[in-house]
């Protein structure tokens, strides 16, 4: 344990580490204070503009029907059709009038109304707008089986445990924040090499596997410290705000499936454990091969940005499952279900366990036969 006080004492006291620490206190609040104002009011105006085109467009289907049922009075269907529009006006009205009185109750059971009767006219059952009518559905009735508050789109609420889960799945899947752990925690082997502090380990018995452990524990860490406090606060002041809600309010996944936020967020918290694991160990096999933290952190940041800039080409859609970096964040694995093989989770899971078994142990190999040699020596 001294020796665990001491890596964390010096690690702490590193002034690097305390700015890019505070950075990421600062950036996880930033977002969330961004949230709760400006995305949260962009959010709503979008919701309202996009309920009043609606409601315009589908009284112009009116008008045409009634053009078209003068002509032909005779014709069943355009009847049919009118009675369906003239019934969608009065949703699309009502829910306009909820919207502006943000009366999300009432726009959600609307919206699950028209959902229902949309979903009787479509006659194939294995398209894709059928399936997304029915996962609607089912998403709403899960939200009221909670007693949920509801709210203008899917996977939205104002309680505080579901936006902090969603948060969480979101952030902790960003390549920025990535950016910044990478140089947090990817140098602190480096660091030593490039500082000479390395060869004082000789005096404590030599550089021993463990020594490597705790360099790459100590880091990983004082970065989940400060990401757990901080995810617990916005929890506490979005609740104190709204409502601190249930962990058992619904998410709707992107292949129609629907789990607990708490279980989402359990998933989230896991893969970037492992993530921190896999960037850590990554950092330290480098460190001992290069030993220079700028080469080590821009080897890495170079990965995880290029791996970002080719992510949305359609040739590189084939390639990215078989890279590490596509499964260092459940957000990635989530909005990739349709490339991504079943069990994408436990896959990506055990792949990037794996390598970073490989590479601590090819590192604690190099670290206990590693020659530091001074300058002006043979």
């Amino acid at each position: 344990m001294t020796l665990f006080y001491f890596e964390l004492k010096r690690f702490i006291k590193n002034p690097k580490n305390k700015i890019c620490l505070a950075l990421l206190a600062l950036i996880f609040f930033g977002l969330f204070v961004m949230e709760q104002t400006t995305f949260k009011q962009k959010f709503s105006e979008v919701n309202l503009v996009m309920t009043r085109e609606n409601l315009q467009q589908t009284k112009h289907w009116v008008e045409n029907l009634q053009n078209q049922a003068k002509l032909n009075p005779d014709d069943k269907e355009t009847a049919q059709a009118l009675l369906v529009a003239q019934e969608n006006v009065k949703i699309f009205s009502s829910q306009l009038s909820a919207l502006e009185k943000k009366d999300f109750d009432k726009f959600a059971e609307l919206n699950n109304q028209q959902n229902s009767a949309q979903l009787k006219l479509i006659p194939q059952k294995d398209s894709d707008e059928y399936r997304s009518l029915v996962s609607n559905i089912k998403y709403y009735e899960a939200v009221k089986a909670v007693n949920g508050k509801m709210s203008a789109t899917t996977n939205d609420t104002s309680e505080s445990a579901f936006k902090v889960g969603y948060s969480a799945v979101a952030w902790l899947s960003s390549t920025a924040i990535f950016v910044l752990i990478t140089v947090l925690i990817a140098d602190t082997v480096s660091s030593e090499i490039e500082s000479s502090q390395i060869r004082f380990y000789q005096l404590i018995g030599g550089r021993k596997f463990k020594h490597l452990l705790l360099k790459l524990g100590v880091p990983i860490l004082s970065v989940l410290s400060v990401t757990f406090i901080s995810f617990f606060c916005q929890y506490l002041i979005k609740g104190a705000m709204n409502s601190f809600g249930t962990w058992r309010y619904p998410y709707l996944m992107a292949d129609g499936t629907i789990q607990p936020i708490w279980q989402v967020s359990l998933k989230a918290v896991l893969v970037f454990v492992v993530a921190l694991i896999f960037i850590g160990s990554l950092g330290q096999l480098l460190a001992l091969i290069f030993k220079k933290s700028l080469v080590v952190i821009g080897l890495i940041v170079v990965c995880l940005t290029g791996f970002l800039t080719l992510a949305q080409e359609e040739w590189f859609q084939l390639i990215k499952k078989f890279l590490p970096f596509e499964y260092l964040g459940y957000g990635q694995i989530i909005n990739d279900a349709k490339i991504l093989p079943n069990n994408a989770l436990i896959i990506g899971l055990i792949y990037l366990v794996s390598l970073s078994l490989l590479f601590i142990v090819t590192s604690g190999y190099l670290y206990q036969h590693y020659h530091y040699r001074k300058v002006g020596r043979s």
